[in-house]
């Protein structure tokens, strides 16, 4: 698989908040064949997309929880279906070591190829391929996906929460609800939990690119700054990349409606163009430059160039709006928030979806030791526990994301020669630079 070098950096303080049950609702002594009939369940988790699987494949697939049943709902028809002769996905993400251990857990493997894993900061990987690999481990143990599923709504029992689902006679009575259902969390605004959010005003432009057949190996990702926006190739194969490209909401039809041959011209100008370039900062930082490698000792370092791209894959431009979205609490009694339904973040640092999987190791982990310690797992003691470590590493991650968005997002030349110093500081020292590569790999 393929390395991604990431450099982040994270500082923000978070306030908790504190609950207290009051059920809205008692119902008991259901039969069968009545209206209020519910099916029994311990755990229901509102969403089947990777971060709702992933959460269900951990508890499924964990001896713990092994007498307890879990219900996956599933609002769409179908699921994605992979073939070995179906082209490159435009959804690809960069798993980090922290999501990598989550799989592992669950008897996922990911080839290694060429690549040894010490040197892989990440892994590309696409999302239908997720998808899949978790799909089928759940058929192991017993556990599908229910499609056409959506909860219309809930309400609190005594010691349960009780689901309604939409088209469908049979309810379910669940101990603990977990919302995996996306940004437009249905089950967040049923619960009026309030966000702090804001539009980018900006959209996100996604394809897959076919390279030149000259290329190397094809095993770096590549990002550019630019006064737009951020645009990014992340390795799929020797031959193709996925491209992720943010630019202003005002640009983004004329992109979109660029011939494949205008839009391949546009890429290739936005990787290499010396039009964004000031040349009093460059002067400055080859200045710096040339006198840090003279009393620090300097990164190893092959002269490397972006990947040439000579075409993109038909049908596989897409574009969506970019926003920032943080819960102000990501629970309630018996009802969690995780992944996009909890956050969402700007993907020029590729950490939405680890963030998620960071929210299902931090929640697995705690309602784990839980059981084991003979306690009620659903409790809202250790659902804060999960709220009050999330809420801390999510927000710091948002904000500081959103701050290097910002940051880039600016031509005003101090900045612009402010930032150029510091990334060339870091790529030539080479103990800082490790730092923040371990910062990637292990990031929240």
């Amino acid at each position: 698989m393929r390395q991604l070098l990431l450099l982040r950096r994270s500082l923000i303080s978070v306030r908790f908040s504190s609950y207290s049950v009051s059920p809205q609702a008692t119902i008991s002594h259901d039969e069968p064949n009545s209206p209020a009939f519910a099916e029994n369940v311990d755990i229901t988790i509102a969403g089947g997309g990777l971060v709702g699987s992933a959460m269900a494949l951990a508890f499924a697939s964990s001896p713990v929880f092994k007498n307890h049943k879990i219900v996956l709902l599933e609002s769409q028809s179908k699921l994605p279906q992979v073939s070995k002769n179906k082209p490159y996905s435009n959804r690809v993400f960069a798993l980090n070591a922290q999501s990598i251990s989550l799989f592992e857990k669950s008897v996922i493997a990911f080839d290694q190829g060429h690549q040894s894993e010490n040197n892989s900061l990440a892994y590309i990987v696409e999302n239908d391929v997720i998808q899949s690999c978790l799909l089928e481990r759940l058929k192991q143990f017993h556990v599908e996906p229910r499609l056409n599923s959506k909860v219309k709504h809930f309400e609190y029992e005594e010691n349960s929460i009780r689901i309604k689902l939409q088209d469908e006679k049979i309810n379910l009575r669940t101990r603990l609800l977990i919302a995996a259902d996306g940004y437009q969390s249905s089950i967040r605004e049923m619960a009026r939990i309030s966000t702090m959010q804001w539009d980018y005003n900006q959209f996100g432009i996604v394809a897959t690119l076919q390279l030149a057949d000259n290329m190397p190996d094809n095993v770096v990702a590549w990002q550019r700054f630019l006064p737009t926006g951020p645009i990014a190739c992340l390795p799929l194969s020797n031959t193709h990349s996925s491209l992720v490209w943010t630019v202003p909401k005002s640009m983004h039809k004329e992109i979109m409606k660029l011939s494949d041959e205008q839009f391949v011209d546009a890429i290739n100008k936005a990787f290499t163009s010396d039009t964004y370039k000031h040349s009093g900062v460059i002067s400055i930082t080859e200045r710096i430059r040339s006198y840090w490698q003279q009393v620090i000792p300097a990164s190893p370092t092959v002269l490397q160039y972006p990947p040439v791209i000579i075409n993109v894959e038909p049908r596989s431009r897409a574009a969506f709006p970019l926003t920032l979205l943080n819960a102000n609490q990501y629970v309630r009694p018996r009802l969690v928030l995780i992944g996009d339904s909890a956050h969402r973040i700007h993907p020029m640092a590729g950490q939405g979806v680890n963030m998620g999987f960071c929210d299902v190791l931090c929640l697995f982990n705690i309602l784990e030791q839980a059981v084991r310690d003979g306690a009620d797992f659903s409790s809202l003691i250790y659902l804060v526990d999960y709220e009050r470590q999330r809420q801390l590493q999510c927000l710091t991650r948002l904000l500081s994301i959103d701050s290097l968005n910002r940051l880039y997002s600016t031509n005003f030349s101090p900045v612009v020669a402010l930032r150029s110093i510091g990334l060339s500081f870091v790529n030539e020292f080479s103990p800082l630079k490790k730092f923040f590569e371990k910062q990637a790999a292990s990031s929240t």
